[in-house]
């Protein structure tokens, strides 16, 4: 299916859209009358936006498309609530987003989980996304109208943006970075830049230039293994981007500002050993780093999920690193909503 003859609107920053008013001979302060309807009213076709004349909407309507993005499934995690969306593209290809719920949600503590891509090249031997290969790249307005969607259904204002689902953001970097940008205005969704994280695999360049750019975003690592070859096994990246460049990279260079970099390590029964430990212990030795112990969700035959214990004991291995340790809660995993299992659902019937 061919790309549509209009532009995603959601896809242009504030100087594009500005520019594209200055064009048609509207004053500036349009701007950002359209992004508040785009992003805090989520209005979903320009005739909703009252303040522009009837003109300017037929103007818009008939160069733009408001809304990239058509949902196909919304699926609810009976056991913690977690939500998840199947959204097709209009190029006939499946992405999925998560609406993550923590204890506590009445005071609006939520986490949207986006996707940066439809399917991923990066190969991980535990993820679902891995086996759909990579189709494309999502464009900015792709990627923003999934949290527009989120937020109309659920009528809920998150916290909190993680780019952690289905892709390599540091493989569309251009993409994120610009729906990262577009978040943070103040005249639209207004999320803190300390509210969102973009994650990575390991895209060597992708963070030198996230670090020489000085981007005020949180930072994710997926290291998931100690041993370089047994990282290689599950994460081919490892082969083109050994890890132990990428903390020599990070002691250079990082934090660039106030940055928070957690290091994400999905806990298998093959990489939780005593000498797994060790050698975390020795890998980060400064500050500002959060290390996020994720057990393995269901979804890969390759491995096996750790039991408790094995957990526990790991855990009392790595109690004197001087890093915060986190273990994350599994959430969504009875909807194919957690870590690892994000799939564009339909791929499976292709």
């Amino acid at each position: 299916m061919k790309k549509p003859d209009k532009q995603f609107i959601k896809s242009l920053d504030y100087e594009e859209v500005s520019s594209f008013f200055s064009s048609v001979g509207e004053k500036d302060y349009r701007a950002r009358q359209l992004f508040n309807w785009l992003y805090e009213r989520n209005v979903t076709s320009f005739d909703e936006m009252t303040n522009f004349s009837k003109e300017l909407r037929k103007k818009l309507d008939s160069l733009f498309i408001v809304s990239p993005l058509s949902l196909e499934e919304h699926r609810v995690s009976p056991s913690d609530g977690t939500e998840k969306y199947l959204f097709r593209t209009f190029d006939g290809h499946y992405i999925e987003s998560v609406l993550l719920k923590s204890e506590g949600t009445d005071d609006g503590r939520l986490t949207v989980c986006i996707s940066s891509q439809v399917g991923c090249a990066m190969g991980c031997v535990f993820c679902a996304t891995a086996r759909i290969g990579f189709r494309r790249n999502l464009e900015t307005g792709e990627i923003l109208d999934q949290l527009c969607h989120v937020r109309r259904l659920t009528g809920l204002k998150n916290n909190n943006i993680v780019f952690m689902g289905m892709g390599e953001p540091f493989m569309n970097y251009d993409n994120v970075i610009r729906a990262a940008e577009i978040m943070n205005y103040s005249f639209g969704f207004h999320i803190s830049v300390r509210k969102i994280t973009i994650s990575t695999c390991g895209i060597l360049g992708g963070l030198e230039r996230f670090m020489h750019e000085k981007q005020p975003y949180n930072l994710a690592i997926s290291l998931n293994d100690t041993d370089p070859e047994k990282r290689a096994h599950s994460m081919p990246v490892e082969k083109k981007y050994p890890f132990a460049e990428i903390i020599a990279l990070l002691g250079r260079t990082f934090p660039v500002s106030r940055n928070r970099l957690t290091i994400e390590y999905i806990m298998r029964r093959d990489n939780i050993s005593r000498d797994d430990a060790r050698r975390l212990k020795k890998m980060f030795k400064y500050g500002r780093i959060k290390l996020n112990l994720i057990p393995l969700n269901p979804g890969s035959d390759a491995f096996g999920a750790p039991g408790q214990e094995e957990i526990d004991n790991f855990v009392k291995e790595l109690e004197i690193m001087n890093v915060p340790i986190s273990i994350r809660k599994s959430l969504g995993a009875d909807i194919s909503g957690a870590c690892g299992q994000l799939s564009g659902k339909k791929y499976s019937t292709e």
